[in-house]
């Protein structure tokens, strides 16, 4: 069977406490070092997959909460990463995927582009295509670079330092 959108690249999870659920997955399984940005979430990489771990931090509306309030805390979605964007939503829709959400992260750049969908999950997981564009690339790649052989030291580091050193900005703003 074909995988119409590649490999399954990240795990997005929500928890209600993002400190403890890195210490979990440090401390457990030995994942890390997670990259952390004040109120947006971490990451952090295990062979090709990328955990990303998402703390909701207000109330305001959004496809997050939607799920909170139906299934509580755990796995909200799966990604795949794609330089195939358009090609990748057209796929989705073309299976019945409903898309729930998009935007552009990062700094919003034309090359930034994501999207959820809803599958059908009895569980509520959504479906992400995320297009891996130049600063996003190079932030997951660094992620993954400093996952490979990881001794343990510093299990949690600054995202806004890392961003600031791919891109130049270190503006705050996150991956999706």
């Amino acid at each position: 069977m074909t995988m119409p959108f590649g490999p399954i690249r990240q795990l997005g999870y929500i928890v209600t406490d993002i400190h403890a659920a890195m210490r979990q997955w440090i401390e457990g399984p030995g994942v890390g070092p997670f990259y952390y940005l004040e109120n947006n979430g971490a990451l952090a990489q295990s062979g090709g997959v990328q955990i990303e771990l998402i703390q909701l931090r207000d109330d305001s509306p959004s496809f997050f909460h939607t799920y909170v309030g139906k299934f509580g805390e755990g796995l909200h979605h799966v990604a795949f990463w794609t330089e195939h964007f358009d090609a990748c939503v057209e796929t989705a829709l073309a299976r019945g995927y409903v898309e729930i959400h998009h935007g552009r992260s990062g700094r919003g750049r034309p090359d930034d582009r994501f999207a959820y969908f809803d599958g059908g999950a009895a569980d509520g997981t959504a479906i992400e295509i995320s297009e891996r564009g130049v600063d996003k690339r190079a932030l997951f790649d660094a992620i993954a670079q400093a996952a490979e052989g990881w001794d343990g030291t510093r299990p949690v580091r600054d995202m806004a330092a890392l961003l600031s050193e791919i891109t130049g900005t270190g503006n705050g703003t996150g991956p999706r």
